[in-house]
Parts: structure tokens; C-alpha cells; sequence
């Protein structure tokens, strides 16, 4: 299925050959950082890698689609080095973060040798240093990074498989990382909660001399031709979009459809005194499973929600027969 996502096609080959870490992956997405289990923080942080991880951030091409009207024509330059398309792939190949994401890949190098020399469990830990510093997880090369600047035959940016580092920029998990905490943890609790502590970090600066930096200057880019929120969020209004398709779906659709589906539904249902009360119901003894097993949400209380059907067991002869089978028999 993802490989029939075109949102996907730069990590098109790091999913064919493995080179992504889907469970640590699943579970760098779900972490909460909070205390809490639900807040609209933790929505909008979840929102953020899931949109970073498939490539459907609003950058200037997926704005540029969505506002037509908005956006100038033609490709949208990033905003940084002002010399390729500003898309989500691009994001780890502009040249005007080299210099500050080498400076970070060396920083997190020397954090994750001292992480397993000190906290790792395996029996393992002889070439610690010579493994992590022989990875490609923590260079940047230059040479590899200018190619994959240049659009391929289908006319779509390749993330470079050599750079598995620019995978944590999208909230991916690079095999190449994944490696060090499963060989030098023994134990699956501590991998996941070492893996998680350090991704964290990692990635936080990662993105502030990347995504950060770069959503400042398109967002002065932004002002500088008058796109503002308002006008993003107004632009359906303002275009006609939604009043054209809700005009041509009262034009196809009959005035009376949605009276008569009304009618359908509410035929055999008739408040009396309780609030939830079926008068005539067309049984059908097959789908009794199905009927029982039906969920009402409501507020007030179950007797207050009582229906004959759902609850009188004797209508229910397959349901009552599997009762009487569980009864012992009395001799």
C-alpha cells in the first residue's frame, strides 16, 4: 500500500530494501510527552510527524496545490537556499543546513557512544565506538547529497539511502540506528524507552535548524506577497469552492430526498415515553448477533435507553439456546 503512495516516492527505496524501523517508527509517533493521555498539544505534536512522515507537510508545492489562487505560479524556491523546489524531500538536502547539521550529527555521535557505554546491558560493548563512528547515520556527504538533489526519470527527489539521518527529519526510524539499541539493550523495555529518550533530543534539534529555520523565512516570504492565515482559512469562502459543490449537489439531488430518507428511517421509531422506543421492527432471527452486539452511547441511564428487542432474551432463540447449553443439567 505505501508503495502506491506517490506522497512516498522519495523514501520509495528505503522502503523496498528494509531501511526503515516501522515498530520503533510506530512507537516514536504514539509517544506522548506529556503526563496526560489526551490534550490538544499532544494532537497537534502527533499531527506533525504524521504529516512529516508522509510528506504531506504544507510546504510551498502541497500549498501552492491546495491555494491555487493564493500562491504565485510556477515552483515555489525554498525560501533558504532559493535555488531548488521547496518541498518535503528537500528539507534534508538543502545545502544551507550542511554546515549546522554536521556540527549536530558529531554532537549525537558522541551522546549515543556514551549512551551504550553506560547504560547498555548486552555483553557487547567492545566496538562500540569503532561501529557507531564507521555509521553513516552520522555524516553528511556532500557529494551524495547534490545527486540526490537532481530529479530522477520520473521526475521525483530520491532520498538518498547512504543519509539514513535525514529519515529522523521525517519521524522515521533509520534501521541504522535501530541496530545499536537492539545489539547493546538486552531487554526490549529499555530499548524502546533509551531509543525514545534519544530520538527525542536528536530529533527536536534536528528540526530547529531545519524545519524551524526554514518556516521562519517562508513564512516572511509569505508576508511579503500578503498571504496571511485568515486568508487560507477564508479561501474556500472566497473562491466559491464549497457553495459550487453545494449548488451542484442541490441541483442533482431532489428537494425531497432528504425529508423521504427521514421518513424511511424514522417510520417504525416513535418517542412515546421513553426516549429510545421502537414501537414495530422488522426482526430478523439471523442477524440476532449482529443486534446484540449493538452499542448506544448516551447520557442518561440505561433503564431511561431500555429497548424489548435488545434486552428480552426470549425473541432471541439462537442467544438463549448457547444460555441454556452453559446450564448444568439437573438430574
Amino acid at each position: 500500500m505505501a508503495m502506491n503512495n506517490s506522497s512516498l516516492s522519495p523514501i520509495n527505496h528505503q522502503i523496498t530494501y528494509g531501511d526503515i524501523d516501522w515498530i520503533y517508527t510506530k512507537q516514536w509517533i504514539n509517544s506522548n510527552p506529556f503526563d496526560m493521555p489526551t490534550s490538544s498539544k499532544l494532537s497537534k505534536i502527533q499531527s506533525n510527524r504524521l504529516k512529516k512522515s508522509t510528506f504531506t507537510y504544507p510546504t510551498g508545492n502541497i500549498l501552492q496545490r491546495n491555494y491555487p489562487n493564493l500562491y504565485p505560479l510556477g515552483r515555489i524556491h525554498c525560501t533558504e537556499c532559493s535555488i531548488d523546489e521547496d518541498t518535503n524531500a528537500h528539507i534534508g538536502l538543502c545545502p544551507s543546513h550542511r554546515q549546522s547539521i554536521t556540527s549536530l550529527l558529531t554532537k549525537f555521535k558522541k551522546n549515543l557512544i556514551d549512551l551504550l557505554r553506560n547504560e547498555g546491558t548486552s555483553n557487547l560493548s567492545f566496538d562500540i565506538e569503532s561501529r557507531v563512528n564507521n555509521s553513516n547515520m552520522f555524516k553528511v556527504l556532500p557529494d551524495v547529497l547534490d545527486v540526490a538533489r537532481l530529479l530522477d526519470t520520473t521526475d521525483h527527489i530520491r532520498i538518498p539511502r547512504e543519509q539514513p539521518w535525514i529519515l529522523l527529519l521525517h519521524h522515521l526510524i533509520p534501521r541504522d540506528l535501530a541496530v545499536f539499541f537492539d545489539n547493546y539493550f538486552s531487554k526490549a523495555a529499555e530499548r524502546s524507552r533509551f531509543l525514545i529518550q534519544y530520538v527525542t533530543d536528536f530529533i527536536s534539534e534536528l528540526t530547529t535548524i531545519t524545519w524551524s529555520s526554514r518556516s521562519r523565512s517562508f513564512k516572511k516570504w509569505e508576508k511579503s506577497l500578503d498571504i496571511t492565515l485568515k486568508k487560507k482559512k477564508n479561501y474556500r469562502k472566497h473562491t466559491g469552492i464549497t457553495s459550487a459543490r453545494a449548488s451542484s449537489s442541490a441541483t442533482t439531488s431532489p428537494p425531497n430526498v432528504t425529508h423521504k430518507r427521514r421518513n424511511r428511517y424514522t417510520r417504525y421509531y416513535h418517542n412515546k415515553v421513553l426516549p429510545y422506543y421502537k414501537e414495530k421492527v422488522n426482526f430478523d432471527v439471523s442477524a440476532c448477533i449482529r443486534w446484540t452486539t449493538c452499542n448506544f452511547l448516551h447520557s442518561g441511564s440505561w433503564e431511561s435507553y431500555r429497548d424489548n428487542l435488545l434486552f428480552n432474551l426470549d425473541n432471541f432463540s439462537p442467544v438463549q439456546s448457547f444460555l441454556d447449553s452453559l446450564r448444568p443439567h439437573i438430574t
